[in-house]
């Protein structure tokens, strides 16, 4: 059935999906990845863009893009300062009316199908997500990545081990889930507190295992080179340490295998490029203590070497 929406006075049938790409320092790219959502065989989708304050001409190159297809449903949000990218994609899914959520980003591109295959198979299985395989593009090469298809407990299980890829672009969701959803102010590992979520929320996940998505990795190197890396790696710390807090919150108890490995990557992280300062003393003291009590869990499988190197990092960090 056509669900319709009010929008200018006017009755508008509303969109399946909302397409939201935050816009910020991707004017070398963004044309692609516009013209490849424009380009879509699935045509009940919106696109919702959120300019971040960008500062080079990459809301020109949109703007170009767009005039050559007046019939796609476009969407430019302009936030009134740069907020960083787990904030924009807030705002686009605050505008959002479809039933189901894609996110892009503007460096990126996806096949002309992509939308369409994961929403006909979310709807042929009435699936909450439905995740697909992605290749990752380098200058003179790509590299194909595969989803660790299983349960939904299990796949939930290793998200939260960070032993699976947490990537939000890859996956199509209900527009529902993302009620009450709490998106992080740091950007690094951002990912990884919005998928957490959406993955708790959902009951059922299904796999597409075709690379539909174009991840570019041109400047993977520049982050670790460049002079704000000790920022960069204690927001990864704080994003981890979040979703710590809200998996052991609200569901004590539970998930100490993956809890475990979570904090074993978190500690080790911290000691290794001495991030103590990014932590408060009882951020520390919390996670000294989740590490004393799941770390003798024998399911971790942790070498005795690792183990007694974390049991001293570990008393240093009290």
């Amino acid at each position: 059935m056509d669900k319709r929406i009010e929008m200018d006075g006017k009755t508008v049938p509303t969109p399946n999906v909302s397409v939201i790409v935050p816009v910020y320092g991707v004017e070398h790219y963004i044309e692609r990845c516009a013209r490849s959502l424009f380009s879509q065989t699935f045509r009940s989708v919106e696109f919702i863009f959120v300019n971040d304050c960008t500062k080079d001409g990459s809301m020109n190159v949109l703007s170009e893009v767009m005039k050559e297809y007046p019939e796609v449903d476009v969407k430019v949000i302009d936030l009134e300062r740069n907020m960083g990218l787990p904030q924009a994609r807030r705002a686009g899914v605050g505008q959002a009316t479809g039933d189901y959520i894609l996110h892009v980003d503007s460096d990126d591109w996806i096949e002309p199908d992509m939308v369409e295959r994961l929403y006909e198979r979310a709807e042929e299985t009435g699936a909450d997500m439905v995740c697909c395989d992605w290749s990752e593009e380098y200058e003179d090469h790509d590299e194909v990545f595969s989803h660790f298809e299983a349960s939904r407990d299990t796949y939930y299980e290793t998200i939260l081990a960070l032993e699976t890829d947490a990537y939000v672009w890859s996956r199509m969701t209900k527009r529902e889930l993302y009620a009450g959803l709490e998106f992080p102010t740091c950007n690094m590992f951002e990912d990884f507190v919005i998928t957490s979520q959406l993955v708790a929320n959902c009951r059922t996940i299904e796999f597409v295992h075709t690379p539909l998505y174009h991840y570019r990795r041109s400047n993977a190197s520049s982050i670790r080179s460049s002079a704000d890396t000790r920022k960069i790696l204690s927001q990864e710390v704080r994003n981890i340490f979040n979703v710590y807090q809200r998996v052991t919150e609200r569901e004590p108890g539970q998930h100490k295998r993956a809890v475990g490995r979570m904090l074993f990557a978190m500690g080790y992280h911290i000691m290794r490029h001495n991030l103590h300062g990014c932590l408060t003393k009882e951020q520390r003291r919390t996670i000294s203590s989740g590490i004393r009590t799941h770390l003798p869990n024998k399911s971790l499988d942790f070498s005795m070497t690792k183990q007694i190197v974390l049991w001293m990092k570990v008393w240093i960090m009290r």
